[in-house]
């Protein structure tokens, strides 16, 4: 769903906020706009007079306010993405209801239009999948609920790991390292850390020349054991 353009974020505020209030309200009036919102009266009629201008709602000084049609799309839109980011925020990761609406609030607002629609393109996504809540969200919440990996998330991990003399491609992803500890520091000071792409240049009877960067780096077969790649 396009990403509502040329309004600030107050301006969406204020038609969302009426748009809500018109669900249980018969009439809607800029004090209830400014309960709604916590903001000051003045304000809010400051912001209808530009909405007003800009032909989406409809107000008379101190009487009542109506979303024109124009108005009462871009209001549905916007409400329709801080509901999705609301249920993700709160149903699926579990934050605190009041933390939930505040953070889906600031995020709508605050993103590109390109990353807000991907990531509301995610949630319906996950909202729609008919088999559930898939594997990797249930082993997240038992991340969020014990502080460690469940079992089968590293038992994948390890599977998927080889020391270096052992990668059959020429290309992996430094995962840890292994010897002593002064081994270790020498390698971290060669930019053999967890994350940095390491590439096989050549491979001799000795060991074998690995690059990192732009810098290259041989290697004995035993130091090539120490170093547990996963293949990228």
């Amino acid at each position: 769903m396009p990403r509502t353009k040329k309004l600030t974020e107050s301006a969406e505020d204020c038609l969302e906020a009426i748009y809500v209030l018109s669900k249980t309200k018969k009439v809607v009036r800029v004090k209830d706009i400014a309960k709604h919102l916590d903001t000051k009266m003045a304000s809010i009629v400051v912001g209808l007079k530009t909405l007003a201008e800009k032909g989406l709602v409809e107000h008379e000084h101190y009487g009542y306010v109506e979303l024109t049609p124009a108005g009462e799309e871009i209001a549905k839109k916007v409400h329709y993405r801080h509901q999705l980011l609301f249920e993700f925020f709160h149903e699926t990761l579990g934050l605190p209801e009041k933390v939930a609406d505040r953070d889906a609030c600031r995020l709508e607002h605050y993103l590109s239009a390109e990353g807000l629609e991907r990531i509301i393109k995610f949630i319906e996504f996950v909202k729609s999948c008919p088999e559930g809540a898939p594997t990797w969200l249930t082993n997240f919440y038992y991340f969020l609920q014990y502080g460690h990996y469940p079992k089968t998330c590293i038992q994948k991990l390890e599977k998927s790991i080889v020391s270096l003399d052992q990668l059959s491609s020429v290309q992996g992803e430094v995962i840890k390292l292994g010897g002593k500890a002064s081994f270790k520091q020498a390698l971290l000071k060669k930019g053999f850390v967890p994350g940095a792409v390491v590439k096989i240049e050549e491979r001799t009877v000795e060991g074998l020349k690995a690059k990192i960067g732009k810098k290259q780096h041989f290697l004995t077969s035993e130091e090539a054991k120490q170093i547990f790649v996963k293949e990228i």
